[in-house]
């Protein structure tokens, strides 16, 4: 269970797994947020688990924002991902495939030339 982080000032995305799907959590989370000083909005999805914080840079940080949740035993800083570590994987991903798509491709070459030669030598 990963937690997604996106930030930008003055604008915090979390997808916490913990609200997806609970109703009273999610009220719970947006309550607690928007009570926090220099918090100008919070939007909750409980369907996806996403909570969208827009507020004041000069008064608040990203870091005093997910306390709040971290306190209330809902958000989990050693399994965040942000969007950096998933581009990151994508590209090892893309990598590998690559890869394993180039060793098929020389086989294949490899393969198809040995099959010519038998061939050859039949005739």
């Amino acid at each position: 269970m990963s937690y997604y982080v996106h930030h930008l000032p003055g604008r915090l995305r979390v997808k916490i797994p913990k609200l997806r799907n609970h109703q009273g959590r999610a009220r719970r989370v947006g309550d607690l947020l928007a009570a926090q000083d220099g918090v100008t909005g919070v939007t909750v999805n409980p369907l996806t688990g996403s909570v969208l914080v827009n507020y004041d840079s000069d008064l608040l940080d990203e870091e005093r924002i997910l306390s709040v949740s971290r306190c209330n035993d809902l958000f989990d800083d050693r399994r965040v991902v942000r969007p950096e570590d998933r581009v990151d994987r994508m590209a090892a991903r893309a990598g590998d495939a690559m890869g394993r798509a180039l060793l098929s491709w020389a086989v294949g070459r490899a393969l198809e030339a040995r099959g010519l030669s038998l061939l050859a030598a039949f005739i």
